[in-house]
């Protein structure tokens, strides 16, 4: 198989695995008293794509999570929320990686990444509702944020070694 159809293949397969934990993590939300807030499973395939493939592929992984979750279980402003907070973290951990030169690690920029990405959705929502509406939630999306971004991390940080290990394309 020729290297441009194995990592296209491959792309594909990390797309449907992140669209797949995007699935299963809405059957079971977190049980705590704030909505919207979750792990974010899917961020962990971004996270591995960054890291293997480059911004410009996660970026691509990510757009078509984000539109096969709004077409399938979303809305509108899911999609803006999801596209506002993706975007951004997903930049931002990109430039990390860039000019870390493994100065950062994984862990490390996945907990940015997810702090960024619920700034972003409270952008998102900022523009759409005011301040005075969700002023008080920020402090619960900070950390939240934070200790999704650690544990994303962790599992990067697992998953990268042991795909490093075999040191090829996953097919």
């Amino acid at each position: 198989m020729h290297q441009s159809t194995k990592r296209l293949a491959e792309l594909a397969l990390f797309t449907a695995v992140a669209f797949l934990f995007s699935y299963i993590e809405s059957l079971f939300p977190l049980p705590i008293p704030f909505p919207g807030i979750k792990l974010g499973l899917a961020n962990l395939i971004i996270v591995i794509v960054l890291y293997r493939n480059g911004l410009a592929a996660a970026f691509t992984v990510s757009m078509i999570r984000n539109l096969l979750n709004a077409l399938t279980f979303g809305s509108l402003f899911g999609l803006l929320y999801s596209l506002a907070g993706s975007i951004l973290s997903l930049l931002v951990m990109a430039a990390l990686v860039k000019v870390s030169h493994d100065r950062l690690s994984v862990i490390t920029i996945s907990a940015i990444g997810g702090i960024l990405h619920n700034l972003g959705q409270f952008i998102a929502a900022l523009a759409l509702v005011g301040l005075n509406a969700i002023l008080h939630y920020l402090p619960f999306l900070y950390f939240s944020g934070l200790i999704a971004g650690v544990l994303i991390g962790i599992l990067g940080k697992w998953c990268l070694a042991r795909l490093q290990k075999n040191n090829s394309y996953l097919l």
